[in-house]
C-alpha cells in the first residue's frame, strides 16, 4: 500500500473526534497505550492496546467516513433495542458500535466464546484481546481446525446457545468471523447480530447455519442437514418459551 493511501486510512480512523474519545478513555483508566493495527475491515479497524494494568486489549474503531451506511441501517432498522434513531451517518456508526457491544455482552452471557466487551464510547469499542504476546489469533479461514468434527459441534452449539439463551443471531457467521485460538473457536464481528424479533431473523439464522455447514463440509467433516439443524433449534427455543 502506498504511503498516501496509508495516511488517508489513518486520517479516516483517527479523526479529531475519535482522538478525543480515545483520550477520554485513557484518562478514565481504560487505555494506557495504543499500538499497531490487528485487522482492517470495511467498517472498522482493530488495534492492539494496553490497559493501565499491562493487560493487552483490543480497540475496535469504527470509521465515520468509509463505513457502509446502507449496510448498517439494514441491520439496525427493526432492532427494537434501538428506536427513534437519527439517520445521520455519524449517529448510525455510534449505534453500530453500541450494538456490537450489546451483542458481545449477550453472547458472553450465553456462554459463547467471544471477545469479552469492556466499554464502548461513540465509535470506539474496547474488548478482550484474543491472542498472546501481541500476536492475535488467526482467522479460521486461514488456520482451519485440526479436528473439524469437534469444531463443527462447538460452532453449532454456539449458534444454538446464542438463540436459545439470548434470542441472538450472529447474522454473518462464517470461517472469516471465527478466530482459531489454540484450537478453540472464538466468534467475532457481532455488529450485525439481531434478536429473534427482527424482520430478517429467520433468514439470517438459516444463512448462518448453511454457511457454517458448507465450510465444514469442505474441511471433510460429515455435516447434518441444514434444515434439520434449523428446526431443532426452533423446537428447543419453543420448549424454552422463545419464539421467532
Amino acid at each position: 500500500m502506498k504511503q498516501k493511501e496509508k495516511w488517508k486510512i489513518y486520517k479516516d480512523v483517527f479523526d479529531e473526534s475519535t482522538m478525543k474519545v480515545i483520550s477520554k478513555l485513557a484518562s478514565d483508566g481504560y487505555i494506557e497505550l495504543v499500538q499497531g493495527v490487528i485487522a482492517t475491515g470495511k467498517e472498522a479497524n482493530v488495534y492492539l492496546g494496553k490497559a493501565p494494568d499491562g493487560k493487552e486489549i483490543a480497540l475496535k474503531i469504527y470509521r465515520y467516513e468509509t463505513s457502509s451506511f446502507n449496510t448498517m441501517s439494514k441491520y439496525i432498522k427493526g432492532d427494537n433495542r434501538f428506536t427513534n434513531i437519527k439517520m445521520k451517518k455519524r449517529d448510525i456508526v455510534k449505534i453500530w458500535a453500541k450494538k456490537e457491544f450489546k451483542n458481545l455482552e449477550l453472547a458472553h452471557n450465553a456462554g459463547v466464546r467471544v471477545p469479552k466487551p469492556i466499554i464502548v464510547r461513540d465509535n470506539v469499542l474496547i474488548m478482550e484481546f484474543i491472542g498472546k504476546n501481541g500476536n492475535s489469533a488467526p482467522i479460521a479461514k486461514y488456520l482451519p481446525p485440526k479436528e473439524p468434527k469437534i469444531w463443527l459441534q462447538k460452532v453449532l452449539n454456539s449458534i444454538r446457545a446464542l438463540y436459545i439463551k439470548e434470542r441472538l443471531i450472529h447474522g454473518d457467521l462464517s470461517e472469516y468471523n471465527i478466530l482459531n485460538f489454540d484450537e478453540e473457536p472464538v466468534i467475532i464481528d457481532m455488529g450485525q447480530g439481531v434478536l429473534s424479533d427482527h424482520p430478517a431473523a429467520e433468514e439470517l439464522l438459516k444463512k448462518d447455519i448453511i454457511n457454517i455447514l458448507k465450510w465444514f463440509k469442505k474441511l471433510g467433516a460429515e455435516v447434518p442437514d441444514a434444515e434439520k439443524v434449523y428446526y431443532d433449534i426452533m423446537g428447543e427455543a419453543k420448549q424454552n418459551g422463545r419464539r421467532l
